[in-house]
This record gives C-alpha cells, structure tokens and sequence, in this order.
C-alpha cells in the first residue's frame, strides 16, 4: 500500500491506554482526522499496537510519518515505558513501513500541543490572572504515571520543550499529615518520589494510607476512577479526603515547578486523572497550596493555573512534531 506524506500516525501511550490517530498535517495547522485507542496490555510492543490500530482504520493509504509520545525517557530513538511492559524504538516502528518515525516523551508533545492551545481549550483554576507573554511554561499532570515540562522561548522563533523525569523527584511534605503519608509509604518503597502519590496508583495509596493513619478498618480497594467517581458524588468520606490531599499536594508540586522554572507565563495541567477532579481543583486547596511559597508567595500569585480540556493536545503535539520531522513538505505556520 502507498504511503501519503500528508497524513501522520501519531500517538499517547501511557501505562493503561495506547490512544492512536491520523493527522492530517496540510494547512495552517495539523488536525486530528481519526482516532482509536488500545489496551497496552492487550499486544505484546508498541509496533503491534501501532499496526493493529492501522489494520482496523480502511485507510486508502497509509501515513508515511509515524510520531508517538511515550510515557517514559526517550534516549537515542529509544524508550522503555515507566509504566507499561514494552520497549519501543523508532527502529521497529520503522520495520512497519514508515518513511519517518520519531518517539518523543508523552509531556513532550503535551507541551508542544500547550503552545498551540486556543483560549476555550483550557480553563482557569483559580483566579484569572494574566502570565507574562513568551515567559516559560509548565505542564503538569496525572495519569498512570506523573509527567512535567515546560516551554521555553527563545529570542526568535518557536519556543523550545524541556522535557523531564520531573515525577521522579522526591515528594516534600509540608504539614503533619503529610509527614505521615511520607512515612507510611516510605515503609512501603524506601525513597517516595512525587509519582507515588500523585498518579492514579499514587491515589489509591492515598486511599489506603489515610485510612490506615486514621486508624480505621481498610477501605475497600477500588480504582482510581472509582475514587473520583465517589468522592464526586459525596457519597464516601474517605474517597473524599484522598483526593482532597491528592489536589492539596498536587498545588505544592505545581507551585514548586513553576519556582524551579520561572514560569511566569503559566502553569497548565494535563493528564488522564485532571478533569476528573477539577471541582476538587476548583474549590478545594490547590491554589492555597501552590500560593503557600513563604517569601516567594508573591511571584506564584501573578502565575496563571489552567486545566487542560482539548481531548487531543498530544496527539497534535506528536503531529506537529511529525511536520517538522519533513518541514519542506508544508508551510510550516511556527
């Protein structure tokens, strides 16, 4: 079959799901044309998952650029998924037939898909604040896993993605609460990074862990949808508290993001977890929380927070991505 150097494969996998569509990269931006999604645990590498979501797709012509965002360091056109059971590369992306093929980091192409966000694509958690223009970015989120990045412009032209392992680094405790939470999962792990609380995993440990602080019986064990989807409906007090730290803690984690990085321009929030809780990120204490930096409180309460509601701001990343992989192939617009 042809391959059709105006159309893409892009992709955002994380730990659960392998979410797959076709990018058409002609005009001033690329689209989203189809999109379908797999089980990661359900094919046995990303290439076949890849080839499955194509074989199932009755294109006239397949893509010749394959861009996929992995959750997970890409090194050298490799990555091994945090998360997830698979090695991948471009190399065996390639062997499907492909022209080009680029693997990129999952927040990488989040932050790509941030730059090109219009005004109703995301909305304001907390108050409405204005971030200086072309200062950095941050964008955080929770889904499998914990994924930080940031924008950064240069003098001329489009700004530059740090990509980063920022979910890794070592949770901070700020209140007795949460020096017990660090305890109790120290216990458990040894070192605590910041993802073992603020994941879907890292929810139900909070589930568990405040009621074993607590002192009470265990709750029943439950998924992380099924925590929000219960703390939504007010109909369980546990549930409640475990997302109400969740967001607590994700403020902290926000706030010392945007101090670490500057990112005076904003900080926007992404991932599989965030919409869920937004009422919780809304009325509870995240924005307190991300406020609460002691003498540096005044440069955060000028920072934007807004919460991502595009449902494909990866896959356009990854598909702007794959237009700059053949840039003489279009009028690029950045």
């Amino acid at each position: 079959m042809r391959r059709d150097a105006s159309y893409a494969l892009v992709g955002d996998v994380g730990g659960t799901n392998a979410r797959f569509a076709v990018a058409d990269l002609q005009g001033a931006r690329p689209s989203i044309v189809l999109t379908g999604a797999v089980l990661c645990k359900d094919h046995e590498s990303l290439a076949a998952a890849a080839d499955a979501f194509l074989a199932s797709a009755g294109l006239a012509a397949l893509p010749a650029t394959a861009t996929i965002a992995v959750a997970g360091p890409v090194a050298d056109g490799a990555a091994r998924l945090t998360n997830a059971p698979w090695d991948a590369s471009e190399a065996e992306l390639m062997e499907l037939g492909f022209t080009r093929a680029r693997l990129v980091n999952d927040f990488e192409a989040l932050a790509t898909g941030v730059a090109d966000l219009a005004p109703e694509d995301s909305v304001a958690i907390g108050p409405q604040v204005e971030g200086l223009t072309r200062a950095p970015v941050v964008i955080a989120g929770a889904g499998t896993g914990f994924g930080l990045a940031a924008l950064v412009w240069r003098a001329e032209g489009p700004a530059q993605v740090l990509a980063s392992e920022g979910g890794h680094a070592a949770f901070a405790p700020t209140d007795e609460l949460e020096i017990e939470v660090l305890r109790a999962l120290t216990r458990r792990h040894g070192r605590v990074s910041i993802e073992r609380l603020l994941s879907g995993p890292g929810l139900q440990a909070l589930h568990a862990v405040l009621a074993q602080i607590e002192g009470v019986p265990p709750p029943q064990a439950l998924s992380s949808e099924e925590i929000v989807a219960r703390a939504c409906r007010g109909v369980d007090r546990q549930c409640v508290a475990a997302v109400e730290l969740f967001c607590a803690v994700f403020g902290s984690v926000c706030g010392d993001a945007a101090l670490t990085l500057g990112a005076r321009g904003g900080v926007y929030l992404a991932g599989g977890l965030m919409q869920g809780v937004e009422r919780f990120l809304t009325g509870g204490a995240f924005r307190a929380r991300f406020e609460a930096k002691g003498r540096l409180s005044g440069f955060v309460e000028s920072v934007p927070t807004r919460l991502v509601v595009q449902p494909h701001v990866a896959l356009l990343g990854a598909a702007r991505t794959a237009r700059r992989l053949s840039p003489q192939a279009f009028q690029m617009s950045d």
